[in-house]
């Protein structure tokens, strides 16, 4: 761990110390969540084993906390930093917010202050899109081997469970009004100077929005997304550049617990995705979720529809991906897991693949025209939060 985390973890801890000072006003709370599991098959059709991170959950933690300021007006807080517990890095920054940002990248999964009250809560700093919260409507409740996991990322959709979903320089809104949740989000993106960037490009229009309309109501549960993220040829990875159109993605999700069993979907686009104009995505995916005493056995398949469009894909493809698991409670905080996945790349090649930013330009030792073999991976772990 970097020095400048062991300090600010070290000021987080002795605040929270002092908290009973002054705690009929202000509350803070340290939490996090430690999950590993052990693996073992093929990733893209190599073979792999060993210890992974986060199969139900990111290992984190963090501080958050508030303060009542009267009038039922609450300042609030969250400082949450990420880890991978097979090698105790830090985690969770990619692409361009790696790229473009230095420092020792503290507090990457979130990171934000602001005001909460009847009207909801509005805060400011590095935070949650809406297309992140999608749970409710992924059997594999968002979990690393979901089906809409896997596939969102091969995609290039922000719309997904993963570090996508996390916008720097944000403004977001979130409100609860009985049955009905809103959600709102404007991020600056990474840089807003009108100068040349690390690779020659400006970059003073990589601005990203969304927004959200949820329902839940006892076993019922719909959900409608949408994302914005503009690009003026900004987006640029090893030097690859993609487009200048904006990528506009939507989600419609929806779950019903019928008691026995819960049934649980979502369908999803992505247009001029990478800001290249005509690189379509279509994604679906549907699941359904079993009770068996403590746990439960949980099924999901789903399949995208990646267009063929110049400098990016080749051809068409159409990958698909299912997984069955088992999930037992131990207790309120730890779970125990296993299962398997199955990805099908759908004859993808691997000059493909790296223009979708899913390998480096070795190609993981393969020849660039030759295609990607099936992921088939087992997998057993525990999560356990705190």
């Amino acid at each position: 761990m970097k020095k400048a985390q062991k300090k600010l973890i070290a000021l987080a801890v002795a605040s929270l110390a002092s908290a009973p000072l002054w705690a009929q006003s202000s509350s803070i709370q340290f939490y996090g969540a430690a999950d590993a599991f052990v693996k073992y098959g093929q990733w893209m059709g190599d073979d792999v084993s060993g210890v992974d991170d986060g199969g139900l959950n990111g290992s984190r933690v963090g501080f958050r906390g508030e303060e009542a300021l009267g009038s039922g007006l609450k300042a609030v807080f969250v400082l949450e930093q990420g880890f991978n517990i097979d090698n105790g890095q830090s985690c969770c920054m990619s692409g361009a917010d790696a790229e473009y940002n230095g420092g020792s990248q503290t507090f990457t999964r979130q990171a934000y202050v602001g005001l909460k009250g009847s009207f909801g809560q509005v805060a400011l700093g590095r935070q949650y899109a809406p297309g992140y919260f999608i749970d409710a409507y992924d059997a594999l409740l968002s979990a690393v081997p979901s089906p809409q996991s896997w596939l969102s990322l091969l995609g290039n959709l922000t719309i997904t469970p993963n570090s996508p979903a996390r916008w720097n320089n944000a403004v977001a809104y979130d409100g609860v009004f009985q049955s009905v949740s809103l959600s709102a989000i404007y991020s600056a993106g990474n840089r807003e100077t009108d100068s040349a960037g690390p690779n020659g490009v400006d970059n003073d229009d990589d601005d990203k929005y969304g927004v959200s309309l949820k329902y839940d109501n006892g076993p019922l549960k719909l959900g409608a997304i949408y994302h914005g993220i503009k690009y003026s040829g900004q987006n640029v990875t090893d030097g690859y550049a993609k487009g200048d159109d904006t990528q506009k993605e939507w989600l419609l999700g929806a779950s019903y617990n019928f008691g026995m069993a819960t049934l649980a979907g979502s369908y999803q686009q992505g247009r001029d995705v990478l800001g290249a104009s005509g690189f379509d995505v279509d994604l679906w995916q549907v699941g359904v979720i079993v009770p068996v005493g403590a746990g439960n056995i949980h099924f999901s398949y789903g399949q995208a529809d990646i267009d063929e469009v110049a400098n990016v894909l080749s051809r068409d493809v159409k990958p698909k991906s299912f997984t069955i698991a088992y999930t037992h409670a131990f207790s309120k905080r730890t779970t125990g897991y296993l299962g398997y996945n199955k990805i099908d790349y759908d004859d993808l090649t691997w000059n493909d693949a790296y223009n979708l930013g899913q390998t480096d330009s070795s190609f993981n030792g393969h020849s660039g025209t030759s295609k990607v073999d099936d992921t088939d991976l087992f997998f057993v772990g525990m999560s356990h939060s705190f």
